[in-house]
Protein backbone atom coordinates (compact mmCIF):
# COMPACT_ATOMS: atom_id res chain seq x y z
CA UNK A 1 0.00 0.00 0.00
CA UNK A 2 2.43 2.35 0.55
CA UNK A 3 4.69 1.66 -2.51
CA UNK A 4 1.62 2.46 -4.29
CA UNK A 5 0.98 5.80 -2.58
CA UNK A 6 4.99 6.84 -3.04
CA UNK A 7 4.06 5.24 -6.65
CA UNK A 8 1.64 8.31 -7.56
CA UNK A 9 2.89 10.75 -6.17
CA UNK A 10 5.95 10.58 -8.12
CA UNK A 11 3.84 10.70 -11.03
CA UNK A 12 1.96 13.58 -9.67
CA UNK A 13 5.13 15.75 -9.60
CA UNK A 14 6.38 14.74 -13.16
CA UNK A 15 2.84 15.66 -14.68
CA UNK A 16 2.79 18.69 -13.00
CA UNK A 17 4.98 20.84 -15.51
CA UNK A 18 3.46 19.86 -17.89
CA UNK A 19 -0.91 20.49 -17.27
CA UNK A 20 0.79 23.99 -16.08
CA UNK A 21 2.59 24.18 -19.88
CA UNK A 22 -0.43 23.78 -21.18
CA UNK A 23 -2.70 25.91 -18.71
CA UNK A 24 -0.26 28.67 -20.00
CA UNK A 25 -1.09 28.33 -24.41
CA UNK A 26 -2.69 30.80 -25.91
CA UNK A 27 -6.98 30.01 -26.94
CA UNK A 28 -7.16 30.19 -30.49
CA UNK A 29 -9.53 32.48 -31.07
CA UNK A 30 -12.53 32.37 -33.34
CA UNK A 31 -12.49 32.89 -37.10
CA UNK A 32 -14.04 36.16 -37.74
CA UNK A 33 -16.02 37.01 -40.92
CA UNK A 34 -16.08 40.88 -41.91
CA UNK A 35 -19.78 41.87 -43.22
CA UNK A 36 -20.91 44.56 -45.29
CA UNK A 37 -23.06 46.75 -43.85
CA UNK A 38 -25.19 48.84 -46.40
CA UNK A 39 -27.08 51.13 -44.25
CA UNK A 40 -26.71 54.74 -44.55
CA UNK A 41 -27.68 57.92 -46.62
CA UNK A 42 -26.09 57.72 -49.22
CA UNK A 43 -25.53 60.13 -52.76
CA UNK A 44 -24.74 59.19 -56.46
CA UNK A 45 -24.55 59.30 -60.03
CA UNK A 46 -25.81 58.00 -62.85
CA UNK A 47 -25.41 57.81 -66.92
CA UNK A 48 -27.36 55.08 -68.93
CA UNK A 49 -29.78 55.21 -72.19
CA UNK A 50 -33.70 54.95 -72.93
CA UNK A 51 -35.77 53.03 -75.35
CA UNK A 52 -39.52 54.05 -75.29
CA UNK A 53 -42.73 54.32 -77.19
CA UNK A 54 -44.82 57.26 -78.00
CA UNK A 55 -47.88 58.26 -80.65
CA UNK A 56 -50.39 61.06 -81.30
CA UNK A 57 -53.94 60.24 -81.11
CA UNK A 58 -56.79 61.80 -82.20
CA UNK A 59 -58.71 62.92 -79.47
CA UNK A 60 -62.14 62.63 -81.09
CA UNK A 61 -61.87 59.09 -82.28
CA UNK A 62 -59.37 57.81 -80.68
CA UNK A 63 -57.55 56.88 -83.76
CA UNK A 64 -53.61 57.01 -84.76
CA UNK A 65 -51.82 60.20 -86.14
CA UNK A 66 -48.68 58.96 -86.73
CA UNK A 67 -48.83 55.06 -86.30
CA UNK A 68 -46.84 54.89 -83.14
CA UNK A 69 -43.26 55.39 -82.92
CA UNK A 70 -40.09 54.42 -80.84
CA UNK A 71 -38.39 57.31 -78.66
CA UNK A 72 -34.59 56.92 -77.64
CA UNK A 73 -31.71 59.10 -76.39
CA UNK A 74 -29.04 59.10 -73.62
CA UNK A 75 -29.08 60.89 -70.22
CA UNK A 76 -27.88 61.47 -66.86
CA UNK A 77 -27.83 62.66 -63.33
CA UNK A 78 -27.70 62.25 -60.04
CA UNK A 79 -29.22 60.33 -56.89
CA UNK A 80 -30.09 60.18 -52.94
CA UNK A 81 -31.44 57.35 -50.92
CA UNK A 82 -31.13 55.51 -47.30
CA UNK A 83 -30.46 51.97 -47.09
CA UNK A 84 -31.48 50.07 -43.74
CA UNK A 85 -29.76 46.77 -43.32
CA UNK A 86 -32.69 44.67 -41.68
CA UNK A 87 -31.03 41.38 -41.53
CA UNK A 88 -27.76 39.81 -42.14
CA UNK A 89 -29.61 39.45 -46.09
CA UNK A 90 -32.49 41.96 -45.93
CA UNK A 91 -31.85 45.53 -47.07
CA UNK A 92 -34.99 47.71 -47.23
CA UNK A 93 -34.58 51.69 -48.11
CA UNK A 94 -35.95 54.59 -50.23
CA UNK A 95 -34.57 56.13 -53.08
CA UNK A 96 -35.13 59.26 -55.22
CA UNK A 97 -32.86 60.87 -58.68
CA UNK A 98 -33.33 62.85 -61.41
CA UNK A 99 -31.77 62.86 -65.36
CA UNK A 100 -31.34 64.94 -67.40
CA UNK A 101 -30.86 63.99 -71.65
CA UNK A 102 -32.30 64.05 -74.84
CA UNK A 103 -34.42 61.20 -75.67
CA UNK A 104 -36.17 61.72 -78.96
CA UNK A 105 -38.76 59.74 -81.76
CA UNK A 106 -40.73 60.73 -84.53
CA UNK A 107 -42.52 59.67 -87.58
CA UNK A 108 -45.13 60.97 -90.36
CA UNK A 109 -48.46 61.05 -89.68
CA UNK A 110 -49.27 57.75 -91.63
CA UNK A 111 -52.03 56.73 -88.96
CA UNK A 112 -55.81 56.09 -89.39
CA UNK A 113 -56.73 59.91 -89.42
CA UNK A 114 -53.02 60.97 -90.21
CA UNK A 115 -51.99 63.89 -92.62
CA UNK A 116 -48.68 62.32 -94.44
CA UNK A 117 -47.76 66.32 -95.06
CA UNK A 118 -47.28 66.44 -90.97
CA UNK A 119 -44.34 64.61 -88.95
CA UNK A 120 -45.79 64.03 -85.53
CA UNK A 121 -42.59 64.09 -82.72
CA UNK A 122 -42.47 63.58 -78.62
CA UNK A 123 -39.32 65.01 -76.89
CA UNK A 124 -37.99 64.33 -73.05
CA UNK A 125 -35.98 66.34 -71.26
CA UNK A 126 -35.79 65.09 -68.17
CA UNK A 127 -37.37 62.19 -66.17
CA UNK A 128 -37.40 61.53 -62.19
CA UNK A 129 -38.53 59.15 -59.78
CA UNK A 130 -39.20 58.57 -56.39
CA UNK A 131 -38.80 54.66 -55.21
CA UNK A 132 -38.88 51.78 -52.83
CA UNK A 133 -36.07 49.47 -52.56
CA UNK A 134 -35.76 46.09 -51.24
CA UNK A 135 -33.29 43.46 -51.98
CA UNK A 136 -31.27 40.28 -50.72
CA UNK A 137 -27.67 41.15 -49.69
CA UNK A 138 -24.64 38.64 -49.80
CA UNK A 139 -22.21 40.41 -48.08
CA UNK A 140 -21.15 43.14 -50.40
CA UNK A 141 -23.70 42.54 -53.19
CA UNK A 142 -27.40 43.61 -52.77
CA UNK A 143 -30.12 41.84 -55.46
CA UNK A 144 -32.75 44.40 -55.20
CA UNK A 145 -36.25 45.44 -56.69
CA UNK A 146 -37.26 48.41 -56.79
CA UNK A 147 -40.51 50.44 -57.64
CA UNK A 148 -43.13 53.70 -57.20
CA UNK A 149 -43.51 57.02 -58.78
CA UNK A 150 -42.12 58.60 -62.00
CA UNK A 151 -42.32 62.07 -63.80
CA UNK A 152 -41.01 63.59 -67.23
CA UNK A 153 -41.53 66.21 -68.85
CA UNK A 154 -42.05 65.91 -73.12
CA UNK A 155 -42.65 68.29 -75.58
CA UNK A 156 -44.89 67.39 -78.27
CA UNK A 157 -45.35 68.61 -81.54
CA UNK A 158 -46.13 68.19 -85.28
CA UNK A 159 -43.68 69.54 -87.99
CA UNK A 160 -43.47 69.94 -91.63
CA UNK A 161 -42.89 66.31 -93.13
CA UNK A 162 -40.72 68.23 -95.95
CA UNK A 163 -39.18 70.94 -94.99
CA UNK A 164 -38.97 69.87 -91.22
CA UNK A 165 -40.00 73.32 -90.09
CA UNK A 166 -41.95 73.25 -86.84
CA UNK A 167 -45.50 74.25 -87.23
CA UNK A 168 -46.82 73.79 -83.10
CA UNK A 169 -45.83 72.21 -79.98
CA UNK A 170 -46.68 71.73 -76.31
CA UNK A 171 -44.69 70.82 -73.61
CA UNK A 172 -46.53 69.40 -70.55
CA UNK A 173 -45.20 66.77 -67.46
CA UNK A 174 -46.13 63.62 -67.69
CA UNK A 175 -46.75 61.20 -64.40
CA UNK A 176 -47.14 57.99 -64.31
CA UNK A 177 -45.09 54.69 -62.33
CA UNK A 178 -41.64 53.41 -62.18
CA UNK A 179 -40.62 48.97 -61.66
CA UNK A 180 -37.35 47.28 -62.49
CA UNK A 181 -34.12 45.17 -60.66
CA UNK A 182 -30.88 46.20 -60.41
CA UNK A 183 -27.62 44.48 -59.00
CA UNK A 184 -25.31 46.84 -56.90
CA UNK A 185 -22.01 45.82 -55.44
CA UNK A 186 -19.89 47.61 -52.41
CA UNK A 187 -16.23 47.49 -54.15
CA UNK A 188 -15.15 49.44 -50.26
CA UNK A 189 -16.75 50.12 -47.03
CA UNK A 190 -18.06 53.21 -48.53
CA UNK A 191 -18.42 53.09 -52.31
CA UNK A 192 -20.85 50.37 -54.32
CA UNK A 193 -21.50 50.36 -57.88
CA UNK A 194 -24.48 49.40 -59.31
CA UNK A 195 -26.72 48.41 -62.98
CA UNK A 196 -30.06 48.57 -63.24
CA UNK A 197 -33.16 48.77 -65.13
CA UNK A 198 -36.11 50.31 -64.95
CA UNK A 199 -39.47 50.75 -66.74
CA UNK A 200 -42.19 53.93 -66.94
CA UNK A 201 -45.61 54.25 -67.79
CA UNK A 202 -46.87 57.57 -67.87
CA UNK A 203 -50.41 58.96 -68.37
CA UNK A 204 -51.54 60.55 -71.59
CA UNK A 205 -51.27 64.09 -72.13
CA UNK A 206 -53.21 66.44 -74.16
CA UNK A 207 -52.17 68.51 -76.86
CA UNK A 208 -53.46 71.26 -78.72
CA UNK A 209 -52.52 71.01 -82.67
CA UNK A 210 -52.54 73.39 -85.33
CA UNK A 211 -56.14 74.59 -87.00
CA UNK A 212 -57.29 71.78 -88.91
CA UNK A 213 -55.31 69.27 -87.11
CA UNK A 214 -57.88 69.45 -84.11
CA UNK A 215 -56.69 68.02 -80.50
CA UNK A 216 -54.24 65.14 -79.67
CA UNK A 217 -53.64 62.94 -77.05
CA UNK A 218 -49.93 61.81 -76.30
CA UNK A 219 -49.54 58.34 -74.69
CA UNK A 220 -45.79 57.75 -73.60
CA UNK A 221 -43.63 54.77 -71.90
CA UNK A 222 -39.94 54.77 -71.44
CA UNK A 223 -37.46 52.09 -70.55
CA UNK A 224 -34.19 53.09 -69.00
CA UNK A 225 -30.64 50.61 -68.64
CA UNK A 226 -28.10 53.16 -66.52
CA UNK A 227 -25.19 52.47 -64.91
CA UNK A 228 -24.20 54.68 -61.46
CA UNK A 229 -21.66 55.44 -58.49
CA UNK A 230 -22.66 55.95 -55.21
CA UNK A 231 -20.87 57.32 -51.63
CA UNK A 232 -22.48 55.88 -48.33
CA UNK A 233 -22.13 58.08 -45.54
CA UNK A 234 -21.09 55.81 -42.29
CA UNK A 235 -18.38 53.47 -41.30
CA UNK A 236 -17.18 49.85 -42.65
CA UNK A 237 -19.07 46.43 -42.20
CA UNK A 238 -19.66 45.30 -38.91
CA UNK A 239 -17.39 41.97 -37.94
CA UNK A 240 -18.90 39.43 -36.56
CA UNK A 241 -17.46 35.48 -34.91
CA UNK A 242 -18.41 32.76 -37.27
CA UNK A 243 -18.43 29.00 -35.45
Amino acid sequence: MTKKILFGAAAALLLAPTAALAADLPVKAAPVEHIYDWTGFYIGATAGGSLGASDHVDRATGLSDANGYNIKGGLGGGTLGYNWQVSRFLVVGVEGDGSWGSEYGSNTDIGTVGNPAFLSFTKETWVATARLRAGYAVNNLLFYGTGGYAATSAEAGIKDANTLALLSSTTSTHSGWVAGAGIEWGFAPNWSAKFEVLHMEYNSTAFNTIQGEGNRSVPLNDSIGRVGVNYRFGGPGPVVAKY
